[in-house]
C-alpha cells in the first residue's frame, strides 16, 4: 500500500481534490483548513455564493481564517496568479498561507483553458513560497475537460491519510504543449500591421506603431496602456537576450489586441520564464510584461529565435 505524503508546512503544496459529494468536499475542508489553523498559518476559503454558506456551517470561526467569494478574489487569471505572489512577496514576514475553494467555471471553452493553465501557472509564480492551496473539483457538475485539465495541473491529489502523488500530473512548460491547455496562438488572419527593427534604437518607433494600432481596439485607455508597455518590454527583451532582427507583428480587433516579437537569437528555453518572483531567479522584464497584458506565451520562432505572443481583450 502507498504511504500518504504530508504536506511540508514551510515549502509548498498544491493539492486536487476531484469530489462526487458535498459530504466529502466538507470533510476534505475540514482537514485542510484544520491543518492550516495548527500551523499558525493564514488560511482563506473561497467558493461561490450557494457553496460558502454549506462549508461555513461546518467549520467554527477562527481569527486566521477569512472567507471570500470567487466573483470576488478570481476576476482574471493573470491579475488572481500576481495578487497571490506579490501578497506572499512582499509580507512583512514570512507567513504560511493556506487556501481551499473552487476555481471559476468560465463561459466557453477559451476562457475555461485560461484559468486550467492559471493552475499549472501556480506552481511556478508560488512554488518558491510557504503557500498551500487545496483546490477542488466538483465532478457532479464540471465538463469532463475541467476535470481532467486540473489532474494535470497539480502535483498532489487527496488530503490527510489520502494525499499521494498525482500520475496525470505535467509539469506547467510541457502542460502548455497539452491539447487540454487550449494556450493561445496568433489569428488565421494577415497582420493588421508589422515591423522588423534592426536595433534597439529604434524601439520607439515599434511603441509608436504599439499605441496607434491599440486605439483602434476600441479597449479602455488603461487597457491599451498597459498592453504598449507590454509590448515595449518584450521588445527590448529580443534585444538584450536575442538577437536582430526584431520582428514586431499586430493583430487588431474590436476589443481585442495581439502581438508576435520575434527574434533570431538563440530562443528562450524555459516557456514559463517571468511568471516567478524576480528576487527568486525571474525575469523582471518578463514578470512585469505578464501583469500588463491577459496572455504571454513564450515559443520558438519559425527562425529558430524566441517568439513571445501578447493579447489583451
Amino acid at each position: 500500500m502507498t504511504q500518504p505524503l504530508g504536506i511540508d508546512r514551510d515549502s509548498y503544496s498544491h493539492d486536487l481534490l476531484v469530489h462526487d459529494t458535498d459530504e466529502e468536499l466538507v470533510r476534505a475542508t475540514q482537514d485542510f483548513v484544520a491543518e492550516g489553523l495548527d500551523s499558525g498559518g493564514q488560511v482563506l476559503v473561497h467558493s461561490s455564493r450557494e457553496r460558502v454558506p454549506l462549508l461555513q456551517d461546518a467549520l467554527r470561526p477562527h481569527p486566521r481564517l477569512t472567507w471570500g467569494y470567487d466573483e470576488d478574489l478570481y476576476q482574471s487569471p493573470t491579475a488572481t496568479l500576481f495578487a497571490y505572489q506579490r501578497q506572499l512577496a512582499l509580507a512583512p514576514e514570512p507567513t504560511q498561507v493556506w487556501v481551499t475553494g473552487t476555481v471559476p467555471l468560465a463561459q466557453g471553452r477559451a476562457a475555461q483553458a485560461a484559468w486550467s493553465r492559471y493552475e499549472s501557472m501556480v506552481n511556478v509564480a508560488l512554488g518558491s513560497f510557504a503557500f498551500h492551496a487545496l483546490c477542488t473539483y466538483d465532478a457532479r457538475t464540471l465538463p469532463g475537460h475541467v476535470v481532467e485539465a486540473a489532474r494535470a495541473a497539480h502535483p498532489h491529489q487527496g488530503v490527510g491519510p489520502l494525499r499521494q502523488e498525482n500520475p496525470d500530473y505535467e509539469p506547467p512548460g510541457a502542460f502548455l504543449a497539452n491539447p487540454l491547455a487550449f494556450t493561445p496562438g496568433v489569428p488565421d488572419t494577415a497582420p493588421t500591421a508589422d515591423l522588423v527593427l534592426g536595433d534597439l534604437r529604434e524601439l520607439h518607433l515599434a511603441r509608436s506603431l504599439v499605441a496607434r494600432e491599440a486605439r483602434a481596439s476600441g479597449l479602455p485607455s488603461e487597457a491599451r496602456g498597459d498592453f504598449v508597455s507590454a509590448a515595449h518590454e518584450v521588445l527590448a527583451n529580443a534585444f538584450r537576450h536575442g538577437a536582430p532582427p526584431v520582428k514586431l507583428e499586430m493583430w487588431v480587433g474590436q476589443g481585442r489586441l495581439t502581438a508576435r516579437v520575434t527574434d533570431r537569437g538563440p530562443g528562450l528555453a524555459d516557456p514559463m520564464s517571468g511568471v516567478g518572483y524576480p528576487d527568486r531567479g525571474g525575469s523582471v522584464g518578463l514578470w512585469a510584461a505578464r501583469q500588463m497584458c491577459e496572455e504571454l506565451v513564450i515559443g520558438t520562432s519559425p527562425g529558430g529565435g524566441c517568439s513571445v505572443l501578447l493579447s489583451t481583450g
